[in-house]
């Protein structure tokens, strides 16, 4: 019985120890705060902000010598079927005499099928009749998934606060099918860069030491 009592013991001692603490700085728990982090702020998005977007007849006549500018790459999104452009006409003050001034411009907006990659988000402005909310939008096309933890520098400690830099491999999970268009490759060169870089570019990203255990810096 006393045998029996003390191996009891000691594999409880060893599943204990084996484990963990959610406060621990290893691979396991670095990881579970880089994934939570990107599940939240993984998304691979174009860069816009506000729509609609409106081309100018200047940004038009360059569209075929500076393929990667707005009107360039208006054009491959509306030929990807993800935004559709009318002509219309707006208005706006000049700058140098305030006086209202009328221009053309190729105004672009998302279809329904580009609404199914279309993200909105809320940020604050800031006016001189106080704060107000603004809502800004984008297209995405994939997110950043963590690969693997390759490694880590510290925690280094001051007073209670712990943080470390944590170096990772990325990979990209729901990649959207007209991100692989070459058209759409060639006007926004960063998607390229992003899809080579998965399983190569080393990757850092701070973490910090919380009452939960270790959660990624930027998370809220």
């Amino acid at each position: 019985m006393k045998t029996t009592a003390f191996s009891t013991a000691l594999l409880a001692a060893a599943l204990t120890a084996g484990c963990g603490s959610k406060t621990d700085p290893n691979e396991k728990n670095f990881g579970a705060a880089l994934s939570q982090y990107l599940e939240k702020k993984g998304e691979l998005c174009l860069g816009f902000s506000k729509w609609p977007i409106d081309v100018t007849e200047t940004d038009l006549r360059l569209e075929k010598t500076m393929p990667s500018g707005t009107a360039g790459r208006m054009a491959a999104l509306e030929r990807a079927g993800l935004v559709s452009s009318a002509m219309t006409e707006i208005e706006e003050k000049s700058y140098i005499t305030g006086t209202p001034m009328k221009f053309t411009v190729k105004r672009y907006t998302v279809t329904e099928a580009g609404k199914n990659y279309y993200r909105e988000w809320e940020v604050d402005s800031f006016r001189s009749d106080g704060v107000k909310k603004v809502k800004l939008g984008d297209l995405c096309y994939g997110r950043k998934a963590l690969q693997k933890v390759v490694k880590w520098e510290g925690p280094m400690k001051l007073g209670d606060y712990q943080e470390a830099g944590v170096t990772y491999l990325y990979k990209i999970d729901g990649l959207s099918d007209w991100a692989k268009r070459p058209e759409i490759q060639a006007t926004f060169p960063t998607i390229p860069r992003t899809l080579e870089g998965a399983g190569k570019t080393l990757q850092t990203h701070g973490v910090k030491l919380t009452s939960e255990g270790w959660e990624a810096n930027g998370l809220n």
